[in-house]
Order: structure tokens, then C-alpha cells, then sequence
């Protein structure tokens, strides 16, 4: 598991930031990269779930554009790194 995955899902999971002090105290950039990658993992959680039934995929992608511009974005950036 990537370390700022791991350490978003456990300041989630116990509610707590990841360093003693308040937001402003956390190092540089740090609450945004967790935040960015919490916005991924909840994305691609969405779709799984969500996002898969068979019939249902393109009125789904319209109801949730904003969850599958994430997950359509990341699936073509690993696609890219695959070439």
C-alpha cells in the first residue's frame, strides 16, 4: 500500500491528523497530497462498488461524472505507463 494512502486512511479511520498540532502545523503540502490521494482511493471505492453493473455503466458515469472523471483520468495515466 502506498505510505500517503496508508497514512490517510489512518488519520480517517482514528480521526486524527498525522502530526501533533493543528492543520496549519502539519509539513508543507502534506494534507493536500493525502487529500488528493483519499479523493482517488474514494473514487475508485465508488466504482467499484457502484459503477460496475452491467446495464447500468453509462447512466451511472452520467449520474456521478465527477467520480468517473477521477477514475477515467487514472485509468488513462496507467495506461500510459504501461505502453
Amino acid at each position: 500500500m502506498p505510505p500517503l494512502l496508508e497514512l490517510g486512511l489512518n488519520c480517517e479511520q482514528y480521526q486524527a491528523l498525522p502530526y501533533s498540532g493543528g492543520v496549519m502545523e502539519q509539513p508543507a503540502g502534506l494534507m493536500t497530497k493525502i487529500r488528493k490521494v483519499m479523493n482517488i482511493y474514494h473514487a475508485f471505492k465508488i466504482w467499484t462498488a457502484q459503477g460496475q453493473k452491467p446495464g447500468e455503466v453509462a447512466k451511472w458515469k452520467k449520474e456521478n461524472e465527477s467520480v468517473w472523471n477521477i477514475v477515467s483520468e487514472v485509468n488513462e495515466l496507467r495506461a500510459k505507463q504501461n505502453e
